[in-house]
């Protein structure tokens, strides 16, 4: 990036962006990342489960990336992210080298999927991207199920039980073909058909549209649909 122009996305930042304060970073695992973030703002901040935090990974741009905070305490003005290795690009390398101490810059929380009014019988769709969402949901609603497509179904299961959100999930090998994920899906709808029903799906956008796809053509359920995709296969930016 041109000197000029990324001394300008520094100087918009300055005003757009909120200084936090790393207290806390930790590797999950290979994968994953945790990191507690910290500041007098949001301290004042409304947060509804399901919002949105994005960060800044480096200086000299504007580029975000898009994360959801697992809890907010606005007594101590803290929350945490939870991060998954996806890729190599600058978020990536923030969270690797983020320590406590290290400042960050941030812009949120914002609007993204509003948890805070899920019916019981709620199910959850997603994957290794996913997880934050997951954990903020469980806080919300213990008796939510989860499903998951995950490149290493066994690894993500370590990760979520080391979290403690490892209960009513059931993990599967991600694939191309959404057979499997729509199968377990049909299987979870069919064991509360008679009350309400709330489906939440993330992660892969190619998933997203394929369980959204499915849903509308169910019969005999009409469930409530949140959905966001995070990611697609060719594409960045996604949130």
């Amino acid at each position: 990036m041109a000197p000029i122009t990324a001394r300008l996305s520094d100087l918009a930042a300055d005003v757009l962006f909120t200084s936090v304060l790393v207290t806390e970073a930790t590797e999950l695992s290979a994968q994953f990342f945790k990191v507690t973030l910290a500041c007098d703002a949001f301290t004042r901040a409304t947060w509804t489960p399901g919002d949105k935090l994005q960060i800044r990974p480096r200086r000299g741009s504007l580029a975000m990336r898009t994360y959801t905070p697992i809890d907010w305490n606005r007594d101590t003005g803290a929350t945490a992210v939870i991060a998954y290795r996806h890729g190599d690009g600058p978020a990536v390398g923030w969270f690797e080298d983020a320590s406590a101490g290290d400042m960050a810059e941030v812009f949120g929380p914002s609007r993204s999927l509003d948890l805070s009014d899920t019916v019981p019988n709620t199910v959850f769709i997603g994957d290794e991207t996913s997880v934050g969402l997951a954990y903020a949901l469980t806080r919300l609603n213990p008796a939510a199920r989860y499903i998951y497509e995950a490149t290493d179904p066994a690894a993500l299961e370590d990760v979520l039980n080391a979290l403690g959100i490892g209960d009513n999930t059931h993990c599967l090998k991600k694939s191309d073909d959404p057979g499997a994920v729509l199968s377990a899906l049909a299987d979870a709808i069919e064991d509360g058909t008679d009350s309400p029903v709330d489906a939440v799906v993330t992660g892969d956008a190619a998933t997203v549209s394929a369980v959204r796809r499915d849903l509308r053509r169910r019969p005999g359920v009409t469930p409530r649909i949140k959905a966001r995709a995070y990611w697609a296969r060719g594409r960045t930016g996604l949130s």
